[in-house]
């Protein structure tokens, strides 16, 4: 994708998440322009049917339509190659989780692992690069720039020691966020960026003056937070989309919660026959049991495929318990 297309897909995300109307089409153009519900002409346009529009494409102008939460079909190629519109087909449906936020009253999550044939995603050992591939880092910082926060558990802070920031494309950095105590060491995510840090967790500890703590009641006999609660709590503070960089104990308490509205799982061409796991849940008897999906495609990734995927199990709602409260910083 061109540098200048890009950035018409930053603009239409931007577009989308101020609008307060109803959206029928969208257009964006490589000169970095993007536009709802009104024709753009000149350099190279992609117009966008959202099912309900009353405008027609000008000559030269690829026609892509929205036929689901996840699918766009290309209608016309202007004057883009297939590769081009592939990539916006790719990006496009997360553009518009700002909608699907705002009716839900809360923060929509998009979750990503990269991951080998037989779910590894690191060796026994905690060795994982690289099982993605040049161009699944290159997607992470898209993700990262298409989502207002990006989110992690502790022991992916404490292990990895992440920036969280967007580095291999345009985009403004997104807020972090970590589930976990308020008392980690949170260096790598002040060095790297001013944006903000939130910390939600159930531990009443002390708290570094340098990030932004609130402390969520946990779930009966589970010791943990409430992962609604958390995107609840985000969609207060004007977060509305969140993308999720795991661990797999983060993500998987994520996925049992029904906290996760979009799957990415990159699929790396190698078998481990051993190493941890990317979803890590309480044994099953029944296949019936299992997160099965309503939606779902394929998507290339460079060489390799991603699996993206809706989940059948998404909550709105919190378990009835007691109010969060938010903790003072103090050094």
């Amino acid at each position: 994708m061109t540098d200048g297309l890009w950035n018409g897909v930053l603009a239409l995300r931007v577009a989308l998440s101020r609008t307060t109307q109803p959206v029928h089409f969208a257009c964006l153009s490589t000169s970095g322009k993007a536009a709802l519900n009104e024709p753009l002409s000149g350099d190279k346009v992609v117009y966008i049917g959202l099912g309900t529009g009353t405008h027609d494409p000008l000559p030269g102008q690829a026609h892509l339509q929205k036929t689901d939460a996840l699918r766009f079909s290309i209608l016309k190629h202007g004057d883009f190659d297939a590769t081009t519109l592939q990539y916006l087909r790719t990006y496009l449906p997360y553009l518009f989780l700002t909608q699907m936020a705002d009716h839900m009253q809360r923060a929509c999550t998009v979750a990503h692992f990269a991951q080998s044939l037989d779910g590894k995603i690191a060796t026994e050992s905690g060795h994982s690069k690289w099982i993605g591939n040049d161009e699944n880092l290159v997607h992470a910082h898209r993700m990262r720039a298409l989502c207002d926060a990006v989110l992690i558990g502790g022991g992916t802070l404490a292990c990895d020691r992440p920036r969280l920031t967007v580095r291999h494309v345009a985009g403004e950095h997104p807020v972090r966020v970590v589930v976990g105590r308020p008392d980690a060491d949170y260096d790598s995510l002040l060095q790297a960026c001013d944006q903000p840090i939130f910390v939600y967790g159930a531990a009443d500890a002390r708290v570094d003056a340098s990030v932004d703590y609130t402390q969520l009641p946990d779930l009966p006999d589970e010791g943990r937070v409430c992962s609604v609660r958390v995107l609840k709590a985000l969609y207060s503070r004007g977060i509305r989309t969140v993308y999720l960089e795991g661990g797999p104990t983060t993500t998987s308490r994520f996925l049992k919660d029904g906290a996760v509205d979009i799957l990415q799982l990159h699929i790396s061409p190698m078998l481990f026959g051993s190493g941890m796991g990317a979803v890590q849940f309480a044994p099953i008897t029944k296949v019936d049991e299992a997160i099965a999906f309503c939606s779902f495609t394929f998507e290339p990734v460079g060489d390799t495929m991603m699996f993206v995927g809706i989940p059948e199990n998404i909550q709105q709602s919190v378990p009835e318990t007691p109010e969060a409260t938010a903790t003072p910083k103090s050094q």
